[in-house]
C-alpha cells in the first residue's frame, strides 16, 4: 500500500492544469504496455513494431517530475511525447492503422494544460508540428514495417479510434473539473473583530 501512495502522490499535480497533465500522463503510462499486447492477438508476431511506442514511455513518466520544475515544461515534455509517439507509431504501423486519430488528443493538450499566451503558442507549435509530420509520412512513402491485410487494417483502424474515443472522453471529464474549478467562488476573506473601545 505505501507503493501505492507513493505512486499517487508522484503523479499528482498542486494546480488544476498540472493535474490534467499529471492524469494523462498516468494513464498513458499505464496502457502502455498493453497496445502491442492488443496488437499481438490481431497479428501475432508481426506486431513488433508496435513495440516502439515504449520509447516514448520514459518522457510520458517524467511529466509529473518536469510539472515541479514547471507547469509549462511539464506540459510541453507531454505534449512532445504525445506527438513524438503518434509519429513513430504511424511509421511504424502505416497511415491506413489509424494511429494518426492520436493527434487529437495532441491538439487538445494545450488547450487544457496551457493558458494565456502560453496556450496559444503551444497549440500553433503542435498544429504545425502535426502537419509536417503527417506530410513526411506521405512524402516518405511509410506504409509500416510489416504487412497487414485490409481486415487487419479495419479491425486496427476500430482500436486505434476506440482507444482514442476513451482518452478524449477522460480528458473531456478533466476540463469540465477543470472548468469548475475556475469559476466556483474563493471562500470569502475572513475579517479580524475590531478592537473593543476603551
Amino acid at each position: 500500500m505505501d507503493a501505492f501512495r507513493r505512486l499517487w502522490a508522484y503523479f499528482d499535480a498542486p494546480t488544476p492544469r498540472g493535474s490534467i497533465a499529471a492524469s494523462v500522463s498516468f494513464i498513458i503510462v499505464s496502457n502502455q504496455p498493453f497496445y502491442p499486447l492488443y496488437l499481438y492477438l490481431l497479428l501475432g508476431g508481426r506486431a513488433w513494431p508496435s513495440l516502439l511506442s515504449w520509447l516514448s514511455g520514459p518522457i510520458f513518466a517524467a511529466v509529473p517530475y518536469l510539472l515541479r520544475q514547471g507547469e509549462a515544461r511539464g506540459a510541453a515534455a507531454l505534449m512532445v511525447a504525445g506527438i513524438g509517439n503518434t509519429a513513430l507509431c504511424t511509421a511504424a504501423l502505416g497511415p491506413a492503422s489509424g494511429v494518426e486519430l492520436f493527434y487529437l488528443p495532441c491538439l487538445a493538450l494545450p488547450l487544457l494544460t496551457l493558458a494565456g499566451r502560453e496556450r496559444l503558442t503551444g497549440l500553433g507549435a503542435t498544429i504545425a508540428a502535426i502537419a509536417v509530420l503527417m506530410a513526411l509520412v506521405r512524402l516518405a512513402g511509410f506504409e509500416g514495417l510489416v504487412p497487414v491485410s485490409a481486415d487487419e487494417v479495419a479491425t486496427l483502424q476500430r482500436i486505434n479510434a476506440f482507444s482514442v474515443t476513451g482518452l478524449m472522453c477522460v480528458m473531456a471529464f478533466l476540463a469540465r473539473r477543470l472548468r469548475s474549478a475556475a469559476i466556483s467562488p474563493a471562500p470569502a476573506p475572513t475579517h479580524a473583530a475590531p478592537p473593543a473601545g476603551r
